[in-house]
């Protein structure tokens, strides 16, 4: 064995590559919540961006390592010790065996991702190594990590230090602009409705998990939707359910859903979703399908030369 978990916190799992190709069998994508930051943490210990990682959620986690090996984090910013030692974010970092990693609280933001210059060894479950909690497979046993758990570290590597371009390295707090296409349900809402979901801010509510964030605000007006069927959703979706309350569907949602698909956050800005914490404010920014293509065409060659094969 090569890592120990000695405090899991609130809910650490094993994440890699999203689980594609399955859907249609009702199969949920997975993968880490906020994949650039994966992607960036994996970057500096010399590995692919769907090498399989541990992501933190709010309260950190502490571990021990038993080999040497390097190791690095991205994500949301946190205070790091390695045996007391400050260590940054961004930054290729190198324990010893015996050294013993604190991740601490999340300081805006939700969630911290931890690469190694290694394998972890996972649950390898319809081509991916992803944990999909609801479901019970990937990652460890499927479930989160808890204290006392082993992972095993295999083909550990050497890897030289280096540091995220600062230019590169997306900043998270409490406050999130998202971009956002009209859904097929939009003209469901009311006139007013399809106004005031652009003016006003929504705050993240208690209700959030992998799978979703519920919003509050002012009620959204969806009495058209009654007799909509189920349709296919997808992380970045934004549903509208008969009480008003719009919510944003993550990582692990469902594949398809009843309520009123009135938004869809663009992929551009999808990693942001998982950084949301309850309390964190949300405002919604109109973009034409055309104008989200460009957008996203821009954040893949802004990283392109950095990352290889980016998951954004």
């Amino acid at each position: 064995m090569s890592l120990r978990i000695v405090k899991s916190g609130l809910q650490s799992t094993l994440q890699g590559a999203p689980r594609s190709g399955f859907r249609h069998f009702g199969v949920p994508w997975s993968g880490p919540a906020d994949q650039l930051s994966m992607s960036l943490a994996n970057r500096l210990v010399g590995g692919a961006c769907s090498q399989a990682a541990i992501e933190t959620t709010m309260t950190g986690m502490t571990l021990e390592f038993e080999a040497d090996m390097a190791f690095a984090l991205a994500g949301a910013e946190c205070d790091v010790k390695l045996s007391g030692e400050p260590v940054d974010l961004h930054d290729t970092a190198h324990a010893k065996a015996g050294d013993v990693l604190e991740i601490g609280p999340a300081r805006g933001g939700c969630r911290t991702y931890m690469a190694v210059s290694g394998t972890i060894e996972a649950r390898d479950f319809l081509g991916s190594k992803s944990t999909y909690l609801a479901g019970g497979f990937g990652g460890a046993s499927g479930a989160a990590l808890k204290d006392g758990d082993r992972l095993s570290v295999s083909e550990i590597r050497n890897a030289e230090p280096i540091s995220t371009p600062l230019e590169l390295r997306p900043h998270f707090n409490d406050r999130f602009l998202l971009q956002v296409a009209e859904g097929p349900d939009f003209s469901v809402m009311s006139d007013a409705s399809r106004i005031s979901i652009f003016e006003e801010e929504f705050q993240a509510t208690q209700r959030a998990s992998r799978m979703g964030i519920e919003l509050k605000g002012s009620s959204l007006d969806v009495s058209g939707s009654e007799s909509k069927s189920s349709s296919a959703v997808f992380p970045g979706t934004v549903q509208c359910p008969p009480s008003g309350n719009p919510f944003i569907l993550l990582a692990d949602a469902q594949t398809t859903g009843g309520y009123a698909h009135i938004l869809q956050v663009i992929r551009s800005d999808r990693f942001q979703l998982g950084q949301i914490r309850p309390g964190a404010g949300i405002r919604f920014l109109k973009r034409s399908p055309s104008e989200a293509m460009e957008r996203y065409r821009s954040r893949w060659l802004a990283y392109r030369e950095w990352l290889d094969q980016p998951l954004i």
